[in-house]
């Protein structure tokens, strides 16, 4: 958990901070409801229904983009963020239309990894990773670009096309 994400959930001074979809978008599909952090679950996970900050999260990815380091302190070996941060499919795994990261990327540990240039829809460069939330939350590191992006947003239905236009917007707006 980050720092001051804690207890966002369970303190009800601070539950009117919580993003959270409108009523009618509360579906992940499947007959599965967002996850509604003012109750107490069982098990807690990134992937099933952690609660943070968008301050943690950006904290989190410049780390990444720093090589696995903050503010002196080590935290990732070169040698393990550039294995998280590599294809780890290779030739053996052919994808189809369903393929999570899409075309152009691998998969690495977490992450989706872009293989080469020109392949993927979506603007980026080589070696750029990213993944994203079932409620919208999304990011990606670019290390050739020396930057990240972080998107905090609480829309299940909406959250393909606000990543597609937010890479977008954030590549175009680039003036080297």
């Amino acid at each position: 958990r980050g720092t001051g994400a804690d207890d966002l959930g369970q303190d009800a001074a601070k539950q009117a901070r919580l993003a959270e979809p409108f009523a009618n978008d509360r579906s992940l599909g499947g007959g599965v409801e967002f996850y509604d952090p003012r109750q107490p679950g069982k098990y807690e996970s990134g992937g099933g229904g952690l609660s943070g900050t968008a301050m943690d999260y950006a904290r989190f990815l410049q780390m990444l983009l720093d090589g696995g380091a903050q503010n002196g302190k080590r935290y990732l070996s070169l040698k393990t963020l550039a294995y998280m941060t590599s294809d780890h499919m290779g030739s053996g795994i052919v994808p189809g239309p369903y393929f999570l990261p899409g075309p152009g990327y691998g998969f690495g540990l977490g992450f989706g990894v872009r293989k080469d240039g020109g392949i993927s829809a979506d603007p980026g460069s080589a070696g750029d990773y990213y993944w994203g939330g079932a409620g919208g939350t999304y990011f990606w590191v670019d290390p050739k670009e020396k930057m990240f992006v972080v998107f905090m947003m609480q829309s299940p239905k909406q959250r393909l096309a606000y990543r597609a236009l937010m890479r977008n917007m954030v590549y175009a707006a680039m003036v080297k």
